[in-house]
């Protein structure tokens, strides 16, 4: 008997580090660079430079989340980037033209949603791929952001508004890190305890079974991508509060980071595999590496050399993994 509950336990251990796994590489990469660059550098380990990691990496983690959802869903989200840029720019207009703040948090919040759903709609109306309809999405939001703003930055006084999205915080808590914690767990529920979660996992595993099971997958399809819009236009809120303006060139490229932040915390480009807890992680990781690459006085552009290697890794992360 106790050779087979011995055995039944192996089996259990062995099934967990297999489902696991992705997760479990990533936290042991963030651990490994955080003696790595503690090591080089003694100004690395503070509190001070956690509270800079925890904040920089607040906006992408956001962001990874919605883009989470949409590959767990089977698709792939391009205009998260140009969202934040329109989000920032539109808050930033109205609350320059004396709008009261709730209406100038709730403005941009909408605009994204309302992306997102014709990003969803578009796709599962003529059963377009999702690359090929948020890219056109991405231009229309930039083109959006740069019409608006006459291509300048328009800079934000309002101190409620500053404090209560990026420059505050709750207690010893910045109220940056404070949204990536309230998001992730937000999104956590959503996706691990409730029927809406099961739906979006089985539309994305196997789209035609979810159909014959009874799911409208179309539906599910449109939520999750207004789910991503207006977490992007969060972001963007929270990127204006940080930078006290709204810029629209701001989110160029945030969509490749949010990606790469998704797949190496292991969600699959198909819709497999997939841990909010895995894309925390690797938003992490990529927020680690450039700070501690700065920390150590790295020329900025060799730093992006560096980002590009972290998302040409999880590539191929995703190809080992089939």
């Amino acid at each position: 008997m106790a050779a087979v509950a011995t055995t039944g336990n192996i089996e259990i251990g062995s099934s967990f580090l297999r489902r696991h796994a992705p997760q479990l590489g990533i936290m042991a990469a963030f651990a490994v660079m955080l003696v790595v660059f503690s090591t080089l550098s003694p100004v690395f380990l503070t509190v001070g430079n956690f509270v800079n990691i925890a904040n920089q990496t607040a906006i992408i983690s956001v962001l990874a989340f919605g883009m989470t959802l949409v590959m767990l869903c089977g698709g792939i989200d391009l205009s998260v980037g140009s969202i934040v840029s329109l989000s920032a720019v539109i808050c930033a207009l109205l609350l320059g033209a004396g709008v009261a703040t709730p209406l100038a948090i709730s403005a941009p919040l909408l605009s994204g949603v309302a992306l997102g759903a014709l990003s969803g709609f578009i796709s599962v109306r003529w059963a377009i791929q999702p690359f090929l309809v948020t890219l056109g999405i991405l231009s229309i939001a930039r083109g959006l952001s740069l019409v608006l703003s006459d291509g300048r930055t328009i800079y934000i006084e309002n101190e409620f508004f500053l404090e209560f999205t990026a420059q505050g915080s709750i207690g010893p808590l910045p109220v940056l890190f404070a949204w990536t914690l309230t998001f992730f767990a937000l999104t956590w529920v959503l996706l691990n305890l409730t029927t809406f979660g099961r739906r979006l996992r089985a539309t994305g595993g196997n789209i035609k079974a979810a159909r014959q099971a009874g799911i409208r997958t179309g539906r599910v399809v449109v939520l999750v991508f207004m789910l991503s819009g207006g977490l992007a236009a969060f972001a963007g809120l929270m990127m204006a509060g940080r930078l006290s303006s709204g810029l629209p060139s701001v989110g160029i490229g945030l969509e490749l980071d949010a990606i790469a932040a998704a797949v190496l915390g292991g969600t699959g480009f198909k819709g497999e595999g997939g841990s909010l807890v895995g894309t925390l992680f690797g938003a992490l990781v990529m927020g680690t590496v450039i700070n501690g690459l700065t920390i150590l006085g790295v020329n900025p552009y060799v730093q992006e050399i560096a980002k590009g290697a972290i998302i040409i890794l999880a590539v191929v992360i995703v190809s080992l993994r089939r």
